[in-house]
């Protein structure tokens, strides 16, 4: 049980951070310069407001921070696992 809501979280958490990213790139303000390989993607998902138009920054936020929270989740799940294992010895 605790392998699947690892699985389930992680992957929640990665496919929210993506979203987060299409959603600030489908919104890209016209003033930056265009999405290209120079982009820092860790700035873009930090700092959405440097990179999207302002009406669109509440639901980007909320994706990205949904991602973050959902992989601590899974992270937590893993060290919960290892307390256990490691408390059984």
């Amino acid at each position: 049980m605790r392998q699947a809501s690892f699985l389930i979280l992680v992957l929640l958490g990665v496919v929210s951070l993506i979203g987060g990213v299409l959603r600030t790139r489908f919104n890209w303000r016209p003033d930056v310069p265009a999405f290209s390989r120079r982009t820092n993607s860790l700035d873009v998902t930090l700092h959405p407001e440097r990179y999207a138009r302002p009406e669109s920054l509440q639901g980007i936020r909320r994706l990205n921070l949904a991602g973050v929270l959902l992989i601590a989740s899974a992270v937590g799940v893993l060290a919960y696992e290892a307390f256990r294992d490691l408390s059984s010895r």
